[in-house]
């Protein structure tokens, strides 16, 4: 295994992830808390030298049965551990603050680069890159809190070992070497035993993900699952992601396990180590009681410093998968911006998409597979003009709804020109309902915001009453209260807040992909005629002859690039 390159990998990954936020207009905050952190780290390492030296004054004045002394030390210990533990606290409150200042600002900025220029729809057909959603949300978080704690910790060790090396090199220079020694040699058999464990830290955060996405496809489709009885399929496939990350946790613990033995062996041999080497000197009297106990405090501290890899060797690993899973994210948007701005590689073009203010134009326009060789449409040319509708129908997969797509621009592999009115004149409504968990006034209103348009509460009531759905504040509980519209609504009456939602918006150009599949016949015609009282062009992609009777000329696809113009 080449270790110089993943180090350099994960460097670079580490660099690519941290570095924006630490050049946003947020850093100068981040940087003022980092400083005070560190301000605090200070006084915490200088009381624990103070400490320790009271410490070994303290035990001094016991051995010598010095009365006063015992009680001014004793004294003195008690001030400076009731005046270091605010700073303690507070210490640790900022630590936290802090990572979660950055956790806030890092997701918003993935989720920002993740939804520009449809990148998740692009990376919706990639295989490279698992559970976007969890990277934006665990992983995010996971890291913050590492970054910070980590950098704190390392920090925090190279200052406490400054701080007591000099107290220990004072007490005794064969027990400075010994303690430099002997956390070296720990490090690196800490490092040789469980150098497997990023990687199995890395498919543990993984395999979790895909059992939480697994359990989340059965709560989203509980009725498919119950027509079908599909309970022992979805139970095979659970149990098989339970199998799974419960392998991979098995190794990690085998590791563990060999790494513990290490460490607590190792450990033990610190208590006896300082008093091994200092006793000597105490019996022939060149040393005093109470070096002993502050030549076990210094030694402790320079090993606890040192050896800050054995103790967070698991926690330390964990990041850099961490790293790994994040800066590969980082790696794949990178890829998919770049992609979105150049032009295509494979030798075949992009369809190209022009503007205007008037009709739609499909010039010489062909649509195929992406990353494939199949052409679903050849050459189609095309004119509708404003008022006038159509309805594209075909066989199954004969490139219906991805016409759709390459009109909308989310599909460009295959050639022509589209000449199209800007894109907020248009409005698409896909087979698939989108409804996500909202108010009723922010589902009806999608995507209108309060700051393109106010919707009154009389305007979102008459339109629901049109589109045959009077109820619905009421059965909501009102139009302010968040519901799980999925669960709540029929898919009928889902598709039904979507044509409310274009009401609403009055597009000038409307596509409908199956957009009434699970409408009754009377519900359909009564809201294809409320289209018509818009004054809205409608573009339609169905199978049900009934939506014949609602279009001016059919388009109908045969599969195989064909494709004719019928006038209804």
């Amino acid at each position: 295994m080449n270790y110089v390159a993943i180090g350099r990998q994960t460097a670079r990954r580490l660099y690519s992830i941290g570095k924006p936020f630490w050049v946003s207009s947020h850093a100068w905050k981040a940087l003022l808390l980092l400083i005070t952190v560190l301000g605090l780290l200070f006084t915490v390492a200088a009381v624990n030298v103070y400490v320790s030296s009271i410490a070994g004054k303290f035990t001094t004045a016991l051995q010598a049965k010095d009365v006063s002394g015992y009680h001014f030390y004793l004294l003195m210990y008690a001030f400076a551990m009731i005046a270091g533990s605010p700073v303690v606290v507070l210490y640790q409150f900022l630590r936290t603050k802090l990572a979660l200042m950055w956790r806030r600002w890092l997701t918003q900025h993935f989720v920002d680069r993740y939804l520009d220029k449809r990148a998740y729809y692009r990376l919706s057909t990639r295989h490279d890159i698992d559970n976007p959603d969890e990277r934006m949300s665990q992983d995010v978080e996971t890291f913050c809190n590492s970054a910070v704690g980590l950098f704190i910790a390392i920090l925090d060790a190279f200052v406490t070992v400054v701080s007591f090396v000099g107290v220990l090199w004072l007490i005794s220079v064969p027990l400075t070497f010994v303690a430099i020694g002997y956390s070296f040699l720990g490090c690196l058999l800490t490092i040789w035993i469980g150098n497997r464990l990023v990687n199995l830290q890395f498919q543990h955060t993984k395999l979790e993900a895909d059992l939480r996405y697994t359990l989340a496809d059965v709560r989203r489709d509980v009725e498919s699952i119950a027509f079908y009885r599909g309970e022992q399929s979805a139970r095979k496939v659970i149990f098989k992601r339970i199998a799974e990350a419960i392998i991979n946790l098995e190794l990690m613990m085998v590791l563990q396990r060999n790494l513990t033995f290490f460490t607590v062996n190792f450990n033990y041999l610190v208590v006896l180590i300082p008093a091994a080497i200092i006793a000597p000197l105490y019996f022939a009297g060149t040393m005093e009681f109470g070096d002993i106990t502050r030549a076990g405090i210094a030694f402790g501290q320079v090993f606890g410093g040192m050896t800050l890899l054995i103790g967070q060797f698991t926690g330390i690993s964990g990041f850099i998968a961490n790293i790994n899973r994040l800066g590969s994210f980082v790696e794949i948007l990178d890829e998919v911006e770049a992609e979105a701005k150049a032009p295509s590689s494979d030798g075949k073009g992009e369809i190209e998409i022009l503007e205007t203010d008037g009709k739609l134009v499909l010039d010489k326009v062909s649509v195929d597979v992406p990353n494939t060789e199949r052409r679903l449409v050849a050459d189609l040319d095309l004119t509708v003009g404003p008022g006038e509708s159509l309805i594209i129908m075909g066989p199954s997969g004969s490139g219906k709804s991805s016409l759709l797509r390459a009109i909308a621009g989310i599909w460009k592999s295959g050639q022509g020109r589209i000449v199209r009115p800007r894109v907020e004149h248009l409005m698409f409504l896909p087979q698939r309902p989108f409804v996500p968990r909202s108010t009723l006034r922010e589902a009806i209103c999608y995507p209108i915001t309060a700051a393109s348009r106010i919707v009154s509460d009389v305007e979102l009531e008459s339109v629901l009453k049109l589109v045959n759905m009077p109820d619905l504040v009421e059965r909501a509980g009102g139009l302010d209260i968040e519901q799980e519209w999925r669960d709540m609504l029929s898919l009928g009456e889902q598709q039904r807040l979507t044509i409310a939602r274009l009401i609403l918006a009055r597009p000038r150009f409307a596509f409908l992909d199956e957009a009434t599949s699970a409408l009754d016949a009377d519900n359909e015609r009564l809201l294809y005629n409320l289209l018509k009282t818009l004054r809205t062009t409608v573009i339609s992609v169905g199978h049900k002859q009934s939506l014949v009777e609602h279009h001016q000329r059919i388009l109908r696809l045969t599969g195989d690039g064909g494709w004719e113009v019928i006038k209804n």
